[in-house]
């Protein structure tokens, strides 16, 4: 039976990540270098910190929330449309997945640095390799090359920048729920 907090975090993550598909556009359109390649891609920060708070509902959420983008905005091609969110959903689930093996803490805030650098840079290299690879075969990209440079360093970045972003988020809130009132 699907709980109402399965459904909430299915939601909230699709929600999100349909948020930022939209924000990133409108900082950084500027940036992009072919549909769904963009030099700084927040939208990759959030679909592993997702997979990493959420799990499996993470991932849903991103599966649909990247469905409803991918055939609503982005790719005009059925095909193209059809495989890109699954890698989107995927990837960051298999390297969830792979990090639950490997002992993930429980909590974001306990990930040491290396431990979750790794996780990043492991996450922006399959996800960027597996797209550039789809959009290379599908014409959508130049080359496996050109499309792979853009979208490495555009997750790399947009997942750093939102991974490290929470990370301090939630060492603030942590130091200041610590802190007792004066009386």
């Amino acid at each position: 039976m699907i709980s109402a907090l399965q459904v909430l975090s299915v939601l909230l993550s699709g929600l999100l990540y349909f948020g930022f598909f939209f924000l990133n556009d409108w900082l950084f359109s500027g940036l992009e270098a072919h549909p769904g390649a963009n030099w700084i891609y927040l939208p990759a920060g959030l679909r592993l910190l997702n997979t990493l708070l959420l799990g499996g509902e993470g991932a849903i959420g991103l599966l649909l929330a990247s469905l409803a983008l991918s055939f609503g905005v982005v790719h005009d091609d059925p095909v193209t449309a059809a495989v890109s969110p699954f890698i989107s959903a995927g990837v960051p689930y298999l390297v969830y997945r792979l990090a639950l093996a490997k002992g993930l803490p429980s909590t974001l805030e306990q990930l040491s640095p290396t431990y979750l650098s790794a996780l990043i840079f492991l996450h922006a290299v399959a996800t960027s390799g597996l797209h550039s690879l789809w959009y290379a075969m599908r014409g959508v990209s130049q080359s496996f090359l050109s499309g792979f440079s853009v979208m490495f360093i555009g997750d790399l970045m947009g997942t750093l920048i939102i991974i490290y972003l929470i990370k301090l988020l939630l060492m603030v809130w942590d130091r200041m729920s610590n802190v007792t009132p004066p009386i």
